[in-house]
Order: structure tokens, then C-alpha cells, then sequence
């Protein structure tokens, strides 16, 4: 027998199996006088019983594979045993697996009766029956790409005898030629394309050789975000054809197969780099968690992202492991917050003790849950420095339905407008930048009006609630655009609503000054998102903003008719050759001349309008309230242990700390900050042989026992002598703080990497310190990825499916070069998995309410219901 061979992922492999009771009666197959190229003269074969099909049907089966000698075995089996199950022919006008009316010319189709195979079929391929040999597919939900894989498959198989590949050969070349024929016109998906590059295969690919090609492929839809179904798209195939290599993409459901082997192996190899960290750290802990709840937009399923960070002691080099964006079942509580974490870290071998510390937003019940597992928690700085700026501009968190509630509504908790000058500027400028959204006729008017120097065609960019640093981009376009829109106004035929979108002469005057004081928190706010960022820097990057808001001027653009310069090559040629003569500063990639603006009036000098001064005058209230509030320790980071004692470590923190605590008028915290590093090496174990004999330790007692002398430091009457980790590493932080900072000193961990050997406990209780993060833009952006997986036209995708996509998607590069290193799973294997996988999700306690019930935290809403209004536009 000549068994065929399947894609090394299908769904559904072909199974030789014994036919139970096959038809008795025999009669003469009817002649056949065509013959194909491919074919092969026929054997002497026994004499064939009448299959279930007609004369016609024979006659096409011949005229496709050749001619062929009868033989009982072409009979279709009144039932069949396949998977532990029988199944029964369909009769005729029956439910099929296919729509093809040739189909039934090569394949015998079977089902079955039981509830657990309605809508599945099995087929029988009546060419292989051609040489005795019963195959067999399971098509589950009739999806049918396994079956015509099958012809394609044995014309490749080495192991089929010449005959075999030659009839298969056939089916598979007239089912090509069928389904590509040209159509009178040429369009649409069997028009000229049909045609491109194709070849024919001449050489074989076995299914080891295929499984690189499909993991690659995988590996490929993931990191486009490609959806499933592009493995059977016909215009795929043929560009694979025209290449001239015998591949066959994998089925759908191979995909899935191939993507939980990639989603295994990515997590046994965060599981093993888990592991090795552990053994380096010696008990520290060395793990800042970063996690944020997401829900997605276009249906109510709720996601987490988890996202841990470390110092590798080895490298010296910050490193994020994403663990990925599971779902999340139940309500957003601290209970099922805490619940779901600590199964999270379960499935990576991570222990509760090796976390250090935690960064999230100000959400109450993700605080909670956090605090309460792990002391040590950050507030996120970009997401307290984004509140503040929206309090700063006069946002008030209130919706336009209960602004312009009337009277009898009960009064709003939220607190008014700080700054509705700015509000209400924003506000207009909001419905603009809406409006050429929407508008590609006003845009194209717009690109038209000519600009000196700077011809490119641009959009205005729109600000959005939840994106740091939106507003600040947004008026930069603005500014960068005003000549074009002062030109936009005055041409003829405007439409009413394009004139309502003009800005006004007095609407642009406060938008260089709103510039120059937003873009101290801008810069911060990207700052301290980087992912080589240390808490130490953020703190530091907090100060400054929170210093830079207190000078008494800040640099604005002066002229808007045109830049000096566009680009950056002709930029860095404008700086070349003015020599800091002039006062420049760049805004989207344009140089402009500025000034300095002062905040409060004076003479001879430029004077700030209302709208930047009171911002500036609410940011600072803002920053201190959200950075450094004597009345709750959460929104102080001077009482933050967390973020002291990675400070500490940081060369010239300790004096930085001083300087601060100072400056705020607050008690020194550098005591606070040596007692958490103090706390944690506490957990520093000895690397020492371990288990003395009974004799050493008796020894050891004895030298105690003749000496009466105790450390020069030690706080005890008589200690021992034997000093534990702990103690040595606090002698070298002492031994730390005393020394000056090098000049050549850049980052924190290029000083401890450079001095390992002279602190040899103490680097390494740095690195575990120095690893927490500042910002909680590492699992932000790991929730806007899986956004993107889930858009609107895959929003039915599996949560499992979703998990595999983010965390491959997040992880792809700790994938070998050499992709036949993945392992391939049975099928035993991947339902466990899958199983396992649904489990998690199921324990989680459903509460009583949406998934989406988000936890209570300060206001998001930035653009106001009334911005977008439809009359508006």
C-alpha cells in the first residue's frame, strides 16, 4: 500500500483503516478511451462492484487519473470505522461538505449520526481505492482544505509508488485548472491573476522540510497582524506557486496548532530565563511588575496585560519580559485583581517573594490589590503628569450632558474648570482639527494654499483622552499649519461649515504660548516612558519638570508665516551655520525663531497670555499634589520606599534627596531610603559552602567563646564572628555613599557594571532595586497591541487565540534562528494545553457584574461630548 502524507500542521491527517462489510455484488466497470499524459498503463485488476456513483462519474474519474482496470475496492463502504466511530454514506441530495459537483467524482463522503459528529464529515478518496488503499479524512465543520490537500500531497510523497503520484498528480492539476479558468473580462479573483506565476512543481518537500516553512509563515500573520484565513487565499497560493517551491501553506486549523507550538516554546523559554535569575540573585527580590485591565472596544471581553522588569546582574542591561494579555473574568475588584496576578506568575514560575515592587495608573482597586501583595508600589508618572496637564488646560472630567444640565440636577463631585480660557480655545480648535478629520475635500483645499519653504501636504492632528502628549502634538500641527489656515480662510466658496471651522485672529494668539509652556511636560512625559528608563531617572525627570515650572519665562515661537528650515539635514545646516546666534527651537520638524515669554508682566519683555499663565500657575499646584503630597504618602514619592532606595543606589542620589526634601520643605528622607535598602538585603542569601560539619561548628563556637571584641560598627554588646550578607552589603552602601561621583559617570548600571568587583554584594542588590519602572507604558503598549489584534473585523476571535497572537507578537525575538528547533506538538498535548488555558479563565469568580466594570480612577474624559457634535461639522 501506498499510504498519502499529510501538511506537517493539518487539522486531520489520513487514516488507513479496515472497511467494515464492503458490497458483495460485482459488475463490469464501463470503458474508458481517454487517457492523460500523466497517466500510466492500467494492471490487471480484479473486476470492480458498482460504487455509489454513476457512469458519468467513472467516465470523469478515468478522464482525469487515466484508465484504469476495475476493482471491488472503488465500491463505497455502506460504513465506515473512523476514530473510534462509525459513519454512513450521505445520500443522495444530502447535506455535503462541499458545493463542487465534481467533487463527489473523487471522494466518497461519510457521516454520522451521533451529536457529537453533527456537521463534521469524513471523506474516503476514491483514488487511492483505485490501488486498494482506504484514506480517510476527518473534516471537522466541513472545512475542506485537508481533503484536496490529500491530491498535492501524495504527487509530492517520495513513498507513493509512480502510479499513485501520477493519478494524484492529475486530480490535483484538474481541480487548479477548474478553479482558475479565466472568466470573459478578466476581474474579480479568477480574472487575470489566476494566471501569475504559475508554475509547475517538479520537486518534493516533506512535511520535516515543510515545518520551518509553516512556522515562519505563522510567525509571518502574527507580526502583521495578519487574520487566520490568509493561509487559504488563493492569491497567496499562486504568489507561492510562481516561486517554483512544492509548499502548501497550513489549514486554518493548522495555524492554530502552529501558533500554540510557538506560544509553548516562547513560554518555556521565560520560564527557564525566570529560573536563571532567580539563581542569580541569591533571594533578592528582583521582579517590578507592571499591569494594567483593558476591555476591548468592539465587544464587552475584559484583558490584562502583565509585564515584568529587571536588571540582569550579568549584562547590566534592563530587561521586560512580557508575560503577555490573558483575559480577565469577573469584576475589576482587589480580590479578583490579586487573584489573577498571582495565577498569572504561577504559569512562569515566578514566586510572590520575587517581586519587589509595582507600577500601575491610579486605578483604586488595582492599587489595592497591588499594595496589599506587595508593599511597594509606584503611581505611574506619565499617567499623574498626562492628569495633570488635562487639569491644567480646564479639563473637568464632566460629560456636555451634565454641563448643561439644568438646575434642579444634583451638583457634580468633580470641581469646576481651572482654566476655562483654555477650555474653551481647546474646545475650537478640537472641532477644526474634527473637521478636516472628516473632510478630505477641505484637507486637499487646505494642502493647496501655498507655503514658503515648506510645500509638503500634511493633516492636523487630533488629540485623544487617553494618549499622553496628544494636546501638545496636536498644537504644534496647528502652529506648524497656521499660515495654510489663515490662507484656508480667506478663499472663496467656502462652505458654512468650513467657515465655522476658521480660527480667528484672537484664537491664534495664545497658541505660541500654550506651546511653550506644555513642552516641559511633554518631554518629561516621554522621558520617563522609555523601557531603559530606571525609577531613579523618573524621579529625577519629575524634579526637573516640576523645577522647570517655577522659573519665570519660557521660550515661545515668535513668527509663524513660515520655518526657517524643514528636516532635519537642513536643520542641523541652519545650526552649522548661525552659531547660536539666534534663539531657535523646533516644533514638527520645522525650526522656528523664539522668545522669552514671561509668566507674570514686566518691563520691556513679553508678557504671557491669561490662558498659559493660569497654566502654568494650576501644573504647579497639579505636580505637587500629584508628586509630592504631605497629606497621602501613595502621591508622595519622597515617602515612596521603592523609588528612594533605587534613588540611593543612583550615583549622587543621596544627595539628590537632600536637595529635594529641602527645596520641598519636607523632612530629609535619605534615613527612609537607607532603611529600604536595608529591608532588602535582608533577603541576600550566603553563596558560602553551605552545612559545616559538626565539628567546624563547634569550632567556630569555641573562637567565640576565647574573644571578648565586637565589630567597630556593630550595635550589639558582643557580636559574632561571622558577618551575614546583609551586614557586609550595608557596609559597602556605606563605604557607596562616601565616595564622589566619577566624572565620566552616565547611568546607574554603567556605574555598577564598572565597579562589580569593588562592591560585590552591593551591585547586585542595586541591580535588583535599580529595575522598577517609573511608568506603566510597558503594559500600556502591550494593550495597544492587542487593540490592534482585536479590530473590528476580528473582534470574534478566541481569547486563547488572542493570548498566543500578544504574547508571540511580544516575544518574537527570543525565537531561535533556526526555526526546526520548535518542537512540534501531538494533538494530546495542544488539547491539554488549550484546556489548561480555558481553566484559568473559568476559576476566576464572575461576580455579579460586566466584565468591563472598570475600577474607580481620576477622570479620563479630555474631549468633550459637544466637541464632535454632528451640526458642528
Amino acid at each position: 500500500m501506498a499510504p498519502s502524507f499529510p501538511s506537517a500542521d493539518s487539522g486531520s491527517g489520513p487514516i488507513v483503516e479496515d472497511v467494515v462489510s464492503p458490497r458483495s455484488s460485482l459488475a463490469p466497470a464501463l470503458p474508458v478511451e481517454q487517457r492523460l499524459t500523466s497517466g500510466s498503463e492500467p494492471t490487471e485488476e480484479e473486476e470492480a462492484p458498482p460504487s455509489q456513483t454513476t457512469a458519468s462519474d467513472i467516465d470523469e474519474l478515468a478522464s482525469v487519473v487515466g484508465p484504469y482496470a476495475p476493482t471491488p475496492a472503488l465500491a463505497c463502504p455502506p460504513r465506515l470505522m473512523h476514530g473510534g466511530q462509525e459513519w454512513i454514506p450521505v445520500q443522495e441530495g444530502g447535506k455535503s461538505w462541499t458545493k463542487e459537483p465534481k467533487a463527489d467524482h473523487f471522494f466518497d463522503t461519510l457521516h454520522g449520526s451521533g451529536e457529537d459528529q453533527r456537521g463534521h464529515f469524513v471523506v474516503r478518496c476514491r483514488v487511492c481505492a483505485l490501488k486498494g488503499v482506504t484514506t480517510t479524512y476527518m473534516l471537522r465543520r466541513g472545512k475542506s482544505s485537508n481533503a484536496w490537500k490529500h491530491f498535492d500531497m501524495v504527487a509530492a510523497s517520495r513513498v507513493s509508488s509512480a502510479l499513485q503520484r501520477s493519478r494524484h498528480s492529475a486530480v490535483a492539476t484538474y481541480r487548479t485548472d477548474a478553479n482558475h479558468a479565466p472568466k470573459a473580462g478578466g476581474s474579480g479573483p479568477s480574472g487575470p491573476m489566476s494566471a501569475y506565476l504559475t508554475v509547475p512543481r517538479d520537486r518534493v518537500m516533506s512535511p520535516v522540510q515543510a515545518r520551518p516553512h509553516h512556522v515562519r509563515f505563522v510567525l509571518m500573520l502574527v507580526m502583521t497582524l495578519s487574520p487566520f484565513s490568509l493561509a487559504g487565499n488563493s492569491y497567496l497560493h499562486e504568489f507561492v506557486r510562481g516561486l517554483g517551491v512544492p509548499y502548501n501553506t497550513p489549514s486554518p486549523w493548522g495555524v492554530r496548532d502552529v501558533l500554540l507550538d510557538l506560544f509553548l516554546f516562547i513560554t518555556d523559554r521565560l520560564r527557564a530565563e525566570v529560573r536563571q535569575l532567580q539563581g542569580l540573585y541569591r533571594g533578592l527580590p528582583f521582579f517590578h511588575l507592571v499591569t494594567d485591565l483593558w476591555t476591548e472596544r468592539h465587544g464587552s471581553g475584559s484583558y490584562g496585560s502583565l509585564v515584568l522588569r529587571c536588571v540582569n546582574p550579568e549584562s547590566f542591561s534592563i530587561r521586560e519580559l512580557h508575560l503577555g494579555v490573558t483575559p480577565f473574568v469577573g469584576r475589576h475588584d482587589h480580590e479578583n485583581i490579586k487573584k489573577w496576578l498571582l495565577q498569572q506568575l504561577e504559569r512562569f514560575g515566578v514566586r510572590p517573594q520575587d517581586i519587589s515592587s509595582s507600577t500601575t495608573d491610579s486605578g483604586s482597586n488595582v492599587k489595592k490589590a497591588l499594595r496589599e501583595l506587595w508593599p511597594r508600589w509606584i503611581p505611574c508618572a506619565a499617567h499623574a503628569i498626562h492628569l495633570a496637564v488635562k487639569a491644567a488646560l480646564g479639563a473637568t472630567g464632566e460629560s456636555s450632558t451634565a454641563r448643561g444640565a439644568g438646575s434642579g440636577t444634583a451638583p457634580s463631585s468633580r470641581s469646576g474648570s481651572r482654566n476655562p480660557e483654555a477650555s474653551r480655545l481647546l474646545r475650537r480648535t478640537r472641532k477644526t482639527t474634527a473637521h478636516f478629520h472628516k473632510s478630505p475635500a477641505s484637507v486637499a483645499m487646505l494642502n493647496a494654499v501655498p507655503l514658503q519653504g515648506d510645500d509638503c501636504a500634511r493633516k492636523l492632528l487630533t488629540d485623544s483622552p487617553t494618549r499622553w502628549g496628544s494636546t501638545y502634538l496636536s498644537l504644534a500641527r496647528l502652529f506648524t499649519l497656521m499660515p495654510r489656515l489663515v490662507g484656508f480662510g480667506k478663499l472663496r466658496n467656502l462652505t458654512a461649515a468650513q467657515v465655522r471651522r476658521c480660527i480667528e485672529w484672537a484664537d491664534w494668539q495664545p497658541v505660541p504660548h500654550l506651546m511653550g509652556v506644555l513642552q516641559p511636560s511633554y518631554e518629561a512625559s516621554i522621558s520617563v516612558q522609555s523601557a531603559s528608563a530606571t525609577v531613579a531617572e523618573a524621579f529625577e525627570v519629575v524634579c526637573r519638570l516640576q523645577r522647570t515650572m517655577q522659573v519665570p519665562s519660557y521660550p515661545c515661537p515668535i513668527d509663524y508665516t513660515e520655518p526657517l528650515d524643514v528636516g532635519r539635514d537642513a536643520i542641523l545646516a541652519v545650526l552649522d551655520a548661525d552659531e547660536s546666534r539666534t534663539d531657535v527651537m523646533e516644533l514638527d520638524g520645522r525650526l522656528y525663531e523664539h522668545e522669552q515669554v514671561y509668566v507674570t508682566r514686566t518691563r520691556n519683555a513679553a508678557t504671557m497670555c491669561s490662558e498659559a499663565a493660569t497654566f502654568v500657575s494650576v501644573l504647579q499646584d497639579e505636580l505637587d499634589q500629584r508628586f509630592f503630597n504631605e497629606l497621602d504618602d501613595t502621591k508622595n514619592w519622597l515617602m515612596s520606599d521603592a523609588v528612594l532606595a533605587a534613588t540611593l543606589v543612583t550615583p549622587g542620589g543621596g544627595s539628590m534627596l537632600k536637595k529635594v526634601a529641602t527645596r520641598r520643605g519636607q523632612r530629609n528622607a535619605t534615613d527612609r531610603a537607607h532603611a529600604a535598602v536595608r529591608a532588602t538585603t535582608t533577603h541576600l542569601l550566603d553563596d558560602r559552602p553551605a552545612a559545616r560539619s559538626r565539628r567546624g561548628e563547634l569550632e567556630s563556637k569555641r573562637k567565640r567563646c576565647r574573644t571578648s571584641l565586637i565589630g567597630w560598627d556593630s550595635e550589639e554588646s558582643r557580636g559574632a564572628s561571622d558577618d551575614t550578607p546583609a551586614e557586609l552589603a550595608m557596609r559597602e552602601l556605606d563605604r557607596f555613599l562616601m565616595t564622589s561621583v566619577p566624572g565620566d559617570y552616565d547611568v546607574a548600571l554603567g556605574f555598577w557594571a564598572a565597579r562589580r568587583d569593588d562592591y560585590p554584594l552591593l551591585h547586585l542588590v542595586a541591580c535588583s532595586l535599580l529595575g522598577a519602572s517609573g511608568s506603566s507604558a510597558a503594559s500600556e503598549r502591550d494593550s495597544s497591541v492587542a487593540g490592534l489584534v482585536l479590530r473590528k473585523d476580528r473582534s470574534t476571535l478566541l481569547a486563547e487565540h488572542v493570548e498566543m497572537h500578544c504574547h508571540v507578537s511580544f516575544n518574537a525575538h527570543i525565537l531561535p534562528s533556526d526555526l526546526s528547533l520548535i518542537s512540534r506538538l501531538s494533538q494530546a498535548d495542544r488539547a491539554t494545553t488549550r484546556a489548561s488555558m480555558h481553566q484559568l479563565t473559568t476559576e476566576m469568580p464572575s461576580g455579579g457584574a460586566a466584565a468591563h466594570d472598570s475600577s474607580e480612577s481620576d477622570g479620563d474624559m479630555f474631549l468633550e461630548e459637544s466637541d464632535f457634535e454632528d451640526d458642528d461639522f
